[in-house]
């Protein structure tokens, strides 16, 4: 329930689709791997799928802007969430590491990434469905002045327990994300989701959403092999 601190488990309609043949195809089309990968990816998503299944939730409780040193609306309100996987998608993707199986750990980062995705547009739906009001825009941690990173520990230490994030911020379970909501009775503005299905290219959350998912693959060290796959040349 929004409003609420309780663990939900991950929506379950997106796992339901996770291992569609639809939903992997068009991981292979977006990623760019050749038809002879299929195989490959779905393996990786029936390994993850239980895991998912058993571990992956979200949580989302009220959040006061007055934290910021701002005012808000009557019109407008804010929550804090989270949404994660799980540890058992990280260690899982550990594991092929170890292995040297580095293809196997890309596909983990992937369809992990896109299920986080469509886990706003989800997020949204919940919103829309149990209150009277609809997501207008999002906040990340370290993407706007009002929001600095330094906030994640504190925007954690009320919503959850099961993340935590280390000095560097570095969230573990490393498939997490943490955010603001902003929320709205003002049906001239709504916010589709990060980025996936949504056509507005002038949309705030575009460029902010775009450029941590990029950061979460690519902030930790690299392996050489690693580095390869994710195109950066050291």
């Amino acid at each position: 329930m929004h409003g609420e601190n309780q663990l939900t488990y991950f929506f379950p309609v997106l796992l339901e689709e996770f291992h569609s043949a639809e939903f992997l195809e068009n991981v292979r089309r977006k990623f760019h791997f050749e038809e002879e990968h299929t195989d490959e990816i779905r393996k990786v998503a029936e390994e993850m799928l239980p895991v998912m299944q058993k571990e992956a939730f979200w949580v989302s409780t009220a959040y006061s802007m007055r934290y910021q040193g701002q005012t808000q609306d009557t019109d407008t309100t804010y929550e804090k969430a989270a949404i994660s996987l799980g540890k058992g998608v990280d260690i899982l993707q550990e594991s092929y590491s170890e292995k040297g199986l580095l293809m196997q750990s890309y596909i983990v980062e992937i369809l992990a990434g896109e299920l986080l995705m469509r886990g706003y547009d989800a997020y949204n739906r919940s919103v829309a469905a149990h209150t009277d009001r609809h997501v207008a825009r999002y906040h990340f941690p370290g993407s706007e002045e009002a929001f600095p990173l330094e906030i994640l520990p504190d925007l954690l230490k009320d919503l959850t327990q099961e993340i935590t994030c280390n000095a560097a911020f570095c969230m573990i379970p490393k498939k997490s994300v943490v955010f603001v909501s902003e929320l709205t009775r003002d049906d001239t503005v709504h916010c589709q989701g990060i980025c996936a299905g949504c056509g507005n290219s002038t949309c705030p959350n575009r460029t902010a959403a775009d450029h941590l998912i990029r950061k979460r693959m690519t902030d930790l060290p690299l392996t050489y092999g690693y580095s390869r796959i994710f195109g950066i040349h050291t």
